[in-house]
């Protein structure tokens, strides 16, 4: 399932770009229309409109067949998310074409990593671009991914951000909160993260939403930590929303994972971490710091892969792995 680098400048005066799209997802909603001008005006280029989330695999199973140079998804993280667990689950291709994102999402955490920023009809006339001119070739990047696990006998869930704990908490009141009232996404995430702290030092009236239920984790090859947890977290990305990077950066493995036990003191310590730059290269008392490519998680909150909620079943652990890569675009 690599990428042959050399079928990308294979001589083909238009190499052939296959788009796959949710029309439901936050942005397409009122850029879509934008996107299919350029498309329409476009050479050698076929769309996919998802009618739902199970026309993923008819759609890659379609791309297979035409033996695309770049395979763009367009929509949000959850939309990406299951694009990619097809690809890496049933295999349809038999060379896996390089993957580059339009934001079309809300949050688009994954996208806005690569450097896909801003409209999405500027960023796919900016791919499209590069595809002619034989430009690809020079901007590509291998990315780790996540497989969630849930134990319960389904295909694993693919994404790129875990996170559980406060994290879950934060988009849950981010969602019913700062979003309902119609502020941008930048500024909601932003008073999403400061409500979190200020329940962590108990001056809001939410006083629990950085204090997970009993959980045990276990990072293979790490240590295990029992106890209560503000957050857990495990990326593959290089920087999280507000251009956070609360993990190691040292150290083998695919994931890189995070624990803050709940605490004031310790979210404190946590915070002054991140802003010094001490985060994942110093030691910080209460705070977990590992690389790996397998995590177990043993607890009953709910959890989320690429902004998408999951909720384990009580008994059953539920397992991240990091070991899979796949080859992708970047615009950075």
């Amino acid at each position: 399932m690599q990428l042959d680098r050399a079928s990308i400048n294979s001589g083909a005066v238009v190499p052939l770009v296959a788009i796959i799209s949710n029309p439901l997802s936050t942005t397409n909603s009122d850029r879509l229309g934008a996107i299919r001008k350029v498309i329409d005006s476009a050479a050698n280029v076929v769309h996919f409109e998802l009618s739902g989330m199970e026309t993923v695999d008819e759609a890659l199973d379609l791309f297979a067949r035409a033996n695309p140079a770049l395979l763009i998804i367009n929509g949000g993280d959850g939309t990406i998310g299951a694009v990619l667990a097809s690809i890496l689950h049933r295999k349809p291709f038999a060379v896996v074409p390089p993957i580059a994102f339009l934001p079309g999402g809300k949050t688009n955490m994954t996208a806005a990593d690569l450097g896909f920023r801003g409209k999405p009809e500027k960023v796919l006339q900016r791919l499209l671009k590069l595809t002619r001119e034989g430009g690809l070739a020079d901007r590509l990047a291998t990315r780790h991914l996540i497989e969630l696990d849930m134990g319960d006998g389904k295909r694993p869930h693919v994404g790129t951000f875990f996170g559980t704990a406060g994290v879950v908490r934060g988009i849950e009141w981010c969602r019913e909160h700062a979003y309902s009232l119609g502020l941008p996404n930048g500024l909601a995430h932003v008073v999403a993260v400061s409500k979190l702290i200020l329940s962590a030092f108990g001056l809001s009236r939410d006083k629990g939403l950085m204090v997970s239920g009993p959980m045990t984790v276990t990072v293979v090859g790490g240590g295990r930590f029992d106890g209560r947890f503000s957050a857990v977290v495990s990326t593959t990305l290089d920087r999280l929303i507000l251009g956070l990077k609360p993990y190691g950066r040292e150290g083998n493995g695919g994931l890189r994972f995070s624990a803050v036990e709940a605490g004031s003191g310790n979210v404190f310590r946590a915070l002054k971490g991140l802003i010094s730059g001490a985060y994942g290269k110093k030691t910080i008392e209460g705070v977990h710091v590992r690389r790996a490519n397998e995590v177990r998680i043993e607890g009953t909150d709910p959890v989320t892969l690429d902004g998408e909620l999951y909720y384990p079943a009580p008994g059953v652990p539920l397992t991240l792995r990091g070991d899979k890569q796949l080859t992708f675009v970047s615009l950075k």
